[in-house]
């Protein structure tokens, strides 16, 4: 026998002329001897290490003639990619592709553990009896028995190495050690996996309740992984029971990256295939279609577009997607470019056409916009001033006019502008100017006496601003302020816009501090702005405050803009703004009516960071005055708390809006999540309330449990009275895992 401590034996398995690609097993020992079978027997902090794997144990016997590895205690083995294998009475071949062991407890290395009553390993593929997977690390204790968060049981759990692909049979899961639901055979990726690859994603069944019927609904979502850059998920959902028509919907979740761009197609539709004399079968449809791409280091195009079969079929299907919450669908064409003749000029041209989406509005109204191209020239050097122009055609048309726009319209439009700036006199001098060439060409829009023009018409629109600002600080003065007074005079034609001329892109900003010394105040063009006023203020600053105040003044009774904006004198109501900026966040604007002496708007919004959370609120406070009586038309109170992570894992979120001149919380929403590194689970209720005695409130309760590797499942509407019964859905949607949090 052989007794010394850290002996190394170096044995080749291969013969001599293959020697120089045999591999190396070395094995480590404080006691190596030999049996009466000449076996290899190793004892006491015995190690085996070959092509990057090794194993631990305090017993391993090597059996020469076999060429294979017995472990008859417990052992680990550490694979070449960081995952561990504990078992018991086991054995591996030589290479370590084949064994058979027991008890076996398997970590791999992002934390994930499966455990069986039996394993086997060929090649690279792990094969567990009796086993469980789970990817918690946190255990909880309940009586005597502690678990994890939740686990997957199966009868066997395949686990490929290679492919990276978790195969489960007669698979049941536990939550808190509570069975929750079954599966017969489910396909998991792997946690190890990092790359895409074809396959059935997790199915969802859902159980719909509506009156005293139940109807259920299951879907199979698979998953095609084309190429790199190409992706697509088809989703079958079946729908069944409940005494209702059979009905199945598909939906197909195309994506690309393309060279220098993006392209993504979402095609959704139902249908009744198994219906009897059934002509159509397809009933309802959506597409909704986004590309983007850089033609050149110019030039870059993109194409939305939203189409639907039938009204509101975006709203069912889809009811979180922004689609949903507008009046009409747009398919838009763009083509944008750059520096086409200079670094800082701009080109855009837009094909575009709209589909109402709710309230049953007439599709002969929307607009097709065919095209609507714009050019800005960039700025440029002229006798010391910067000098720019933009261009403008359009081309607008619908089935019908409507009782403010004309059935069809362009314009054709030159925009120049002029800006010097000098300092003289310790000030700050701009001069503005900009001239608006315009022709239109109109059909029928409605005038007076509910008669119809159509014609074509030229207009010559020039506005002048003259802008001087002097900047100060007071030596030693408190706080530090810079103070920057400053004053504008503006000047334009008088002529008010015409009615004969159909407002297509024009919309009133509010009267605000941000667009207040513009010199054409509404967005647009078609819409002119025809002040001649005087404007003037002040703005206060340091690192932490800024006060601004603003007011004008009014020469002429016949602004448009000054009118549309609620100033009913030639004096402007004052407008004010004070933030604060450090830790917290506070910001107050203002708009008070200096004539009449009465606040008619203010804002307050406040961002606290505490050490419970942050908290945001909000104050809208508006008026208006009517035979010398001031009105109180909204009072509004907006509030929410979002809170840090407290017992580790868990949150609050907070939020409502409460109507102060109503007297009633319009909406709130209250929520709770838990996110450990395995497990989640969001509760949300959500409250709407109407001031009318015949709307009931609408709850809305939302859980969803979230499982990584495996997925979330979302409930909807559980929160229903007996009289307005609605569905109660349980969704399965991809989770983030990055949601999950690092236990520690």
């Amino acid at each position: 026998m052989i007794n010394f401590k850290l002996i190394i034996i170096v044995i080749a398995f291969c013969l001599l002329p293959n020697f120089n690609s045999a591999k190396e097993l070395l094995i480590y020992a404080d006691n190596i001897s030999y049996d009466e079978n000449k076996n290899i027997v190793a004892r006491n902090n015995a190690k085996i290490y070959t092509d990057k794997q090794l194993i631990i144990s305090d017993l391993i016997i090597y059996n020469q003639n076999e060429k294979k590895i017995i472990l008859p205690t417990e052992f680990t083995l550490k694979d070449n990619k960081n995952n561990f294998l504990s078992a018991s009475n086991g054995f591996f071949n030589e290479n370590l592709e084949y064994g058979e062991f027991n008890e076996v407890k398997i970590k791999l290395n992002d934390g994930s553990r499966i455990i069986g009553n039996k394993g086997k390993r060929d090649k690279h593929i792990d094969i567990i009896t009796k086993g469980v997977y789970s990817p918690c690390k946190s255990r909880i204790a309940i009586g005597n028995f502690i678990c994890p968060t939740w686990q997957l049981e199966a009868e066997k759990i395949i686990h490929d190495n290679k492919n990276l692909f978790l195969y489960q049979k007669h698979s049941k899961m536990r939550v808190i050690n509570t069975p929750v639901f079954y599966v017969p055979y489910i396909v998991t990726p792997s946690p190890l996996r990092k790359e895409r690859k074809s396959g059935f994603l997790s199915p969802s069944i859902s159980l719909n309740f509506f009156d005293t019927k139940t109807s259920q609904s299951i879907s199979f979502p698979y998953y095609f992984n084309i190429a790199t850059d190409k992706e697509l998920t088809f989703t079958p959902i079946l729908n069944y029971g409940g005494g209702v028509d059979s009905s199945q919907r598909f939906v197909f979740d195309y994506d690309q990256i393309i060279s220098g761009g993006h392209f993504a197609s979402d095609l959704t539709f139902d249908s009744n295939f198994e219906n009897q004399n059934n002509n159509k079968w397809l009933n309802d449809a959506s597409l909704i279609t986004n590309f983007n791409k850089n033609l050149n280091k110019n030039y870059k195009i993109s194409v939305e577009s939203a189409l639907q079969t039938s009204q509101n079929y975006i709203q069912k299907t889809l009811p979180e997607d922004d689609l949903s919450y507008q009046t009409s669908l747009s398919s838009t064409f763009k083509l944008e470019g750059y520096y086409l003749n200079q670094l800082d000029d701009y080109f855009q041209a837009n094909l575009s056409f709209y589909q109402t989406n709710q309230q049953n509005e007439d599709n002969k109204k929307t607009p097709i916009v065919f095209p609507n191209i714009k050019y800005y020239s960039g700025s440029t050097k002229l006798n010391g001033n910067n000098v720019s122009s933009v261009y403008q055609f359009y081309n607008i048309f619908r089935d019908t006019n409507t009782n403010i726009h004309s059935k069809r319209q362009q314009k054709l439009s030159h925009t120049f502008n002029l800006n010097k700036s000098l300092i003289k006199y310790n000030s700050i001098i701009n001069i503005n100017s900009q001239i608006y060439n315009q022709f239109y060409n109109t059909e029928d829009k409605l005038i007076e006496n509910n008669s119809f023009h159509s014609g074509s018409s030229y207009r010559i629109f020039p506005i002048l601003g003259l802008k001087i600002e002097t900047p100060f600080k007071i030596r030693d003065g408190l706080f530090n302020f810079t103070y920057k007074p400053n004053s504008q005079i503006v000047l334009s034609p008088g002529i008010s816009n015409s009615n004969k001329i159909s407002n297509e892109d024009s919309s009133n900003n509010n009267f605000s501090i941000k667009n207040f010394s513009k010199l054409s105040r509404y967005t647009g063009t078609d819409k002119l702005d025809n002040s001649k006023r005087i404007d003037y203020g002040v703005s206060i600053s340091n690192d932490k405050v800024k006060l601004n105040f603003s007011q004008l003044y009014e020469f002429t009774n016949n602004s448009n803009y000054h009118k549309e904006q609620g100033n009913d004198h030639n004096l402007s109501d004052l407008l004010g703004s004070i933030e604060y900026d450090n830790l917290n966040n506070l910001n107050y604007v203002f708009r008070y009516d200096v004539i009449d002496e009465y606040l008619k708007e203010q804002n307050i919004n406040t961002k606290i960071s505490t050490k419970i959370g942050e908290l945001n609120f909000s104050y809208l406070d508006q008026n208006s005055k009517i035979n010398n009586v001031i009105k109180n038309d909204t009072e509004t109170f907006n509030y929410s708390l979002s809170s840090k992570k407290f017992m580790n894992y868990s949150k609050i979120e907070i939020e409502g809006l409460y109507d102060l001149k109503k007297e009633i919380n319009t909406e709130y929403k209250i929520g709770y999540s838990y996110f450990d590194e395995c497990f989640g689970i969001s509760i949300d209720f959500n409250r709407k309330s109407y001031e009318e005695d015949n709307l009931k409130p609408q709850d809305i309760l939302t859980l969803m449990f979230s499982f990584k590797n495996i997925g979330s499942y979302k409930s909807t509407n559980l929160a229903v009275s007996e009289n307005d019964k609605q569905e109660i859905e349980w969704e399965g949607i991809s989770i983030d895992n990055e949601l999950f949090e690092t236990y520690e």
